[in-house]
């Protein structure tokens, strides 16, 4: 059978041709295949092309006051330009770095936040927005209920247009709200020093007055904080900030513009070479005659040989004179800054050669006595609040006496200190004696100086019964037979906290009759490691002075191993077990501070030297810590009792 078409005919094809091209000249054929490439060459090269012009492209520049709080610019990009109006602030929840800075462009404000690993460039390259600083970024909006702001995504999104720093600042003595924005400079002797959240605070006397100084905790990310303490004389240099918008304070923005002259490197001069060193840094040593207090400071009087002068303080440098153990007759150095008119101004006191005073019959205090450091023991018969102030009448069998607590002094007592405070218990206190409206007066002005018993002094505190059974003697009592007990019982007891009580340990435990607090040496309270608070214990009490002999561990409840994010206010008291990374040091006189963190979040460690042995740590050591929960200065800290309780992995 014949096909019609014309596969496989030559001549049909070349008849083809004729049909459909009639008339026109055959032209050679072109291969189409290649346009594809190139097409596709094109196509590129224009997506690389409109990638850079978008790149290129700025985002528009916007009002605070267009985006805040408008649900429509959520996840928006744009540019706004203004002053940085706040401290730095940095985070590194998670294990995951942040800063977040406020910027003001007339019409609000925004907080503008920078995440890893953006954030450890902004901090490595030196470009942290301080205080004062103008500046311009792109940020992407987060529009939430109640809150906006931005993010910065790249660095390259920050520009400086202008920066509060100057390589030649001027000397300040003093601040005031008018120096704002300011960088300046100033020198002179640390009083105060405080770890806070946003990083290392302290007041410098300056001889004029005291100028608030803060080490940001964004710089210490990187940086090393420096080794400064009281009495460290200090040239700083920074920008001025108003905290919460009235309270002027130095701004450090470069570790480099702090330095510290250890106060072992300043001269000691005599009593009667102060008016020769006015305006410079001294120490002087002296013996301590009298304490008094007069507008607002501290008045004491030191003598040297036939010389004698009055130095001026605050109550924070003084309560480095502890007048339990240092009294009047004492040997004392004190380093500070010499004023105009020759007067000596403490930052540090240190106790040479204490001379402790006795304990005195309060019927024998007189005020040819005023001023002097007097100790006095006895039962509160009445207590009154003064607005902050608290006062006590003690009486001791041998006449009255006001004690005078200033409520700086109420405010820094453990809060079971205050609860023992009442009408009818038993009170040591150390002071100075003063007079008020005719009326002798004893003032501590430190917690230290105040040991509240749990109950009455004298008579009450003895029996000359013979004990009943489970009295006495070394039988076993209740809680509620406690305070008519004599000689040495045992108590079995549940352990419901620790805590500080200057200069004492105390540990609260109960029974089915009541709940106490004993007093007890660090030493032999359990290993938090291995037995926490919620466990049975059995305890050798000493009645008469008034003190735990010996505690045994009846049924160990383990203390909770805890996330350093997950401790809170509500286990005050109770011991915990910790375990994180540590990520900051700070060396006070007395302690050491680690600041350690797992991932959830940071957590203090404070750790008394006395504790602390000859341990030493490292950023970057994993630290795993048993002790209890304790709040200083609104700031939650784990504070290890025992060196066995401090494990470095």
């Amino acid at each position: 059978m014949t096909s019609n078409g014309s596969n496989g005919n030559p001549d049909s094809r070349k008849e083809e041709k004729k049909l459909y091209y009639h008339g026109l000249k055959e032209q050679k054929k072109i291969d189409v295949s290649k346009l594809k490439y190139v097409s596709l060459v094109i196509a590129v090269l224009g997506v690389a092309l409109i990638l850079i012009a978008a790149q290129s492209a700025k985002a528009p520049m916007a009002k605070i006051s267009d985006v805040y709080g408008n649900y429509l610019m959520n996840y928006a990009v744009v540019r706004v330009e203004g002053n940085v109006v706040s401290v730095p602030y940095v985070s590194e929840s998670g294990g995951k770095l942040s800063v977040t800075f406020s910027v003001n462009d007339g019409t609000g404000s925004i907080d503008i936040r920078v995440y890893s690993p953006v954030a450890e460039k902004l901090i490595k390259e030196g470009k942290v927005p301080f205080p004062g600083d103008r500046i311009e970024a792109e940020i992407q909006l987060r529009v939430r209920e109640t809150y906006t702001y931005g993010m910065l995504q790249y660095l390259d999104g920050l520009k400086f247009i202008s920066k509060a720093y100057s390589p030649n600042p001027p000397k300040v003595t003093t601040l005031t709200e008018k120096m704002a924005n300011e960088y300046v400079y100033t020198e002179g002797l640390v009083t105060s020093l405080n770890n806070v959240s946003s990083g290392i605070l302290m007041e410098v006397d300056t001889g004029s007055g005291r100028v608030t100084v803060l080490i940001p905790k964004v710089l210490l990310v990187i940086g090393k904080a420096p080794k400064v303490a009281l009495g460290d004389q200090v040239k700083v240099a920074g920008v001025v900030y108003l905290y919460k918008g009235s309270s002027p304070e130095i701004v450090v923005r470069d570790l480099k513009d702090f330095t510290v002259v250890g106060a072992q490197q300043v001269p000691q001069v005599s009593l009667d070479e102060l008016r020769d060193h006015v305006g410079e840094t001294v120490s002087v040593e002296a013996t301590l005659e009298k304490i008094t207090y007069k507008s607002g400071q501290y008045l004491v009087t030191v003598s040297d040989g036939d010389v004698s002068a009055v130095l001026y303080t605050s109550r924070d440098v003084l309560a480095a004179i502890n007048p339990f153990q240092a009294g009047s007759g004492s040997r004392i150095k004190a380093i500070g800054l010499v004023g105009d008119n020759g007067t000596l101004k403490v930052s540090k006191f240190e106790v040479i050669s204490p001379v402790k005073p006795e304990l005195s019959r309060i019927g024998d205090l007189s005020s040819e006595m005023l001023g002097r450091i007097v100790v006095i023991e006895g039962n509160i018969v009445s207590t009154a609040n003064v607005g902050s102030n608290l006062k006590l009448v003690v009486n001791d069998g041998t006449g009255e006496i006001t004690i005078f607590i200033p409520g700086s002094v109420v405010r820094e007592l453990d809060e079971n200190v205050k609860g023992q405070l009442k009408a009818g218990l038993g009170v040591k206190v150390a002071g100075y004696l003063d007079e008020y409206r005719g009326t002798l007066e004893v003032i501590p002005y430190t917690p230290e100086a105040i040991i509240a018993y749990r109950k009455p002094i004298g008579g009450t505190t003895e029996t000359t019964t013979t004990p009943s059974p489970g009295q006495g003697g070394n039988g076993t009592i209740t809680l509620s037979q406690l305070p008519s007990a004599s000689g040495t019982v045992k108590l079995e007891v549940k352990w419901e906290a620790v805590y500080y009580s200057k200069p004492n340990y105390l540990i609260e435990v109960s029974d089915d009759t009541g709940r106490v607090n004993l007093t007890v040496s660090r030493d032999l309270i359990p290993n938090p490691l291995k037995t926490g608070t919620g466990s049975e214990l059995e305890i050798t009490y000493d009645a008469d002075k008034d003190r735990v002999v010996s505690i045994e561990v009846v049924k160990a409840v383990a203390s909770p191993l805890l996330e350093t994010g997950e401790v809170s206010s509500d286990m005050l008291g109770k011991t915990v077990v910790v375990q994180g990374t540590v990520k900051s040091i700070y060396t006070g006189s007395s302690f050491v501070k680690l600041t350690i963190d797992d991932g959830s979040g940071e957590l203090v460690i404070f750790i008394p030297k006395s504790v602390l042995g000859d341990r030493t740590f490292n950023e970057g050591d994993i630290v795993k810590i048993g002790g209890y929960v304790t709040e200083y200065r609104g700031t939650l800290e784990v504070v290890p009792y025992r060196g066995d309780a401090i494990v470095k992995e």
